[in-house]
């Protein structure tokens, strides 16, 4: 299987730097496609929503990494979301409080020693709902690299849809900084000014090979050379708020899309989101019909190995993926991972990847190993 590597640089830090590698845990969860779609509109604020299909639910690939909060240290598991800025994890309840999450883990800030109270409140909007809580203050911990003096959201209330039956804990914000915008500085800012890594960046490989447990890893300060080869290609980032970049074009066999794009790399998310009138051409061109049941997308599950290859020009580079990369099995359905997201001037892209990103100004692509 041909994919995909992203990566962004900055500049060298010196200090007591070190790579810092957190195994990724792979889950198979069952997913709601209705709930997806609604993420991906409501996350990046797109206010003429695509129609929303019926319900579908499907099992897919998700991945979650474990960290620590406090001192002694508390474990949690979270998602690592480039679409997010902050570090949010549940608030264990006191006793007037009836909303309980007992299969997850649950921050107690009166147990640590290094906890420091804030106060404010905050609020999350989510496809189902919103995470609500305050701002607090401890030590946090990623791979034993200790990180002092995190702000970070203890959530009071969950929506029930998106995460009372989760697997994982809470979320990690790995986006941009903006004071006018967000809570609090994601985490991977607090470890380059307290001079933890070596190179201002971070990486994602994604190891979704059925035949293991392996999901892959998250390090952050360097590229490890054993998850991709080929040749890095680099491109600015165009709006720092996001991790948002230019694909130069799209090519499907002979068709090209016309005109360049603005892209967004969310680990958030599943799928390729396309503003409408791109999600039409992209999947009549991969020869993909609509199902009159569920409104997607869908293949002949029994031709997917004749489907075209899609290929991004991404800077400098070309990235093709094949039909088994951007095709879903949803039961008895082969149905396209190129989502509709309305009226969206750009592109959510979440390949199955490696991918690298860091404080400065430019992203980078490579092939990666399968």
């Amino acid at each position: 299987m041909f994919k995909t590597l992203l990566i962004l640089c900055g500049s060298l830090l010196l200090g007591e730097a070190a790579l810092i590698k957190i195994p990724l845990i792979k889950c198979v969860e069952e997913k709601n496609s209705s709930h997806e779609l609604l993420k991906l509109q409501i996350k990046f604020n797109i206010t003429d929503l695509a129609t929303i299909p019926p319900e579908f639910h499907y099992l897919d690939f998700s991945f979650y990494g474990k960290i620590q909060i406090g001192t002694p240290p508390q474990d949690f598991l979270v998602l690592f979301d480039t679409g997010s800025s902050l570090l949010w994890v549940p608030l264990k309840p006191d006793k007037e409080n009836n909303e309980t999450y007992p299969h997850r883990r649950q921050y107690v800030p009166e147990i640590s020693q290094t906890y420091k109270p804030n106060g404010k409140p905050f609020f999350m909007f989510y496809e189902s709902g919103g995470v609500s809580g305050h701002l607090v203050e401890d030590t946090v911990l990623l791979a034993g690299k200790e990180i002092k003096s995190v702000t970070f959201g203890a959530t009071e209330k969950q929506a029930d849809l998106t995460f009372r039956h989760s697997p994982y804990d809470g979320v990690m914000g790995m986006s941009f900084f903006s004071p006018e915008f967000h809570y609090a500085q994601p985490v991977y800012y607090s470890l380059m000014e307290q001079h933890k890594l070596e190179e201002n960046v971070f990486s994602f490989y994604y190891l979704r090979n059925r035949n293991t447990r392996l999901g892959g890893e998250l390090t952050l300060g360097g590229i490890d050379p054993d998850h991709f080869e080929g040749q890095l290609h680099y491109v600015n980032i165009t709006r720092k708020h996001y991790w948002q970049f230019e694909m130069g074009s799209l090519y499907v066999n002979n068709w090209k899309a016309s005109g360049k794009r603005q892209i967004i790399a969310d680990t958030g998310c599943g799928g390729i989101g396309l503003p409408r009138d791109d999600y039409q051409r992209v999947n009549r061109a991969i020869g993909a019909t609509i199902d009159p049941e569920t409104f997607q997308y869908v293949v002949d599950c029994n031709k997917i190995d004749q489907l075209p290859k899609v290929t991004f020009k991404i800077g400098d580079g070309e990235f093709t993926l094949n039909g088994r990369d951007y095709i879903k099995h949803l039961k008895k359905r082969c149905v396209s991972g190129f989502i509709n997201i309305g009226s969206s001037k750009f592109w959510i892209l979440v390949l199955e990847v490696c991918w690298l990103y860091t404080k400065g100004g430019a992203v980078g692509a490579a092939a990666t190993k399968s």
